[in-house]
């Protein structure tokens, strides 16, 4: 009987603490608990301090009035019926500049002439550089080469000099874009191969 308390002891002590299942009496500890040490009160003073402090970024949107239970504060409408809440005034209107849709437009079309090139230096072999100057050069052609052609042939269509005027401001904006364009993939690809 001795015989078997001592092997049980000894195969006891080959099993190691870790791989012993966790028992539901166990508590995790975190590598950071901001509550630790505290008791209940200081918990609660704790999280009303930290929801002031988060809340100090939008105090001063919290001084304007609102009906109490919303989230929103109400419409202001004059005696006509219309909006004359704080950002529908015209002094707030007029520091809004109107949306540039085509220099929008203009500016993705040349950040995805920089993501080409940077991608066209990135790569390592000949038939991908190849694949991503193609797409350089299709997506030139069909931002802005294109219309440079209809324009030209317009241009050369046309009789007098009134029409040809505006066709000639838009062939030198075209010409200007493609060398812009042009100007960024020289900068950002590496053509040394």
């Amino acid at each position: 009987m001795k015989a078997v308390e001592q092997v049980g002891c000894e195969v006891d002590s080959w099993i190691a603490e870790e791989e012993l299942p966790v028992t539901a009496q166990l508590k995790v500890i975190r590598a950071f608990d901001p509550y630790q040490g505290m008791d209940d009160e200081e918990i609660e003073a704790y999280r009303d301090f930290m929801s002031w402090h988060l809340a100090q970024d939008h105090s001063v949107l919290q001084l304007i009035p609102k009906e109490t239970g919303t989230v929103f504060w109400p419409f202001e409408f004059d005696e006509f019926g219309h909006d004359v809440s704080v950002f529908n005034t015209h002094d707030f209107q007029k520091t809004l500049r109107p949306f540039d849709r085509y220099g929008y437009a203009i500016k993705k079309v040349m950040e995805q002439v920089k993501e080409l090139a940077i991608m066209h230096s990135s790569l390592s072999t000949e038939e991908g550089r190849l694949n991503t100057q193609r797409r350089y050069h299709s997506l030139i052609d069909d931002q802005f080469r294109q219309r440079l052609l209809a324009l030209a042939a317009r241009y050369r269509a046309a009789r007098d000099e009134e029409s040809k005027a505006p066709l000639r401001r838009k062939i030198a904006e075209l010409t200007r874009r493609i060398l812009e364009a042009k100007t960024i993939w020289e900068r950002f690809a590496c053509e040394d191969g």
